[in-house]
């Protein structure tokens, strides 16, 4: 098993699904990686399993900094084109929202968003620590 920790920024909302085993929920991390003129962004693919991914799902929205730990995998594809692609995957054991209250600066999005959905900053402000985090 290959168990990695990294930090970024959701590229999308997370979405939850439900599949023959349970329930599942997916989100895509931005990862800066190397400095300069070689830095670069890394995507990874995250899937969270069960009633922790359902639960957190409604903080993760496009932008949201977070840190991710959990088992690494490298997923090999052939693309429509017919050439070989891979992407990096991770299954999510342990994720942490980022940024202190302080931090934060209001994030006025163009449209309207979407019903029960809150930005991060008004999730942490709900929280004191991780011990009041509801996963």
């Amino acid at each position: 098993m290959n168990t990695g920790t990294f930090a970024g920024h959701l590229g999308r909302d997370a979405e939850t699904r439900q599949t023959g085993s349970g329930s599942v929920t997916n989100f895509s991390v931005a990862v800066q990686v190397g400095w300069g003129e070689n830095k670069r962004t890394l995507w990874v693919g995250c899937a969270m399993w069960g009633e922790r991914g359902e639960k957190v799902a409604q903080y993760l929205t496009k932008g949201t900094p977070v840190t991710v730990s959990g088992d690494i995998d490298l997923r090999q594809f052939d693309k429509k084109d017919g050439t070989a692609g891979a992407e990096i995957t991770c299954n999510v054991q342990r994720l942490t929202l980022q940024g202190a209250k302080g931090d934060r600066s209001e994030r006025q999005d163009a449209a309207a968003p979407a019903a029960g959905k809150r930005t991060s900053a008004e999730v942490a402000d709900d929280f004191d620590g991780d011990s009041a985090l509801p996963f």
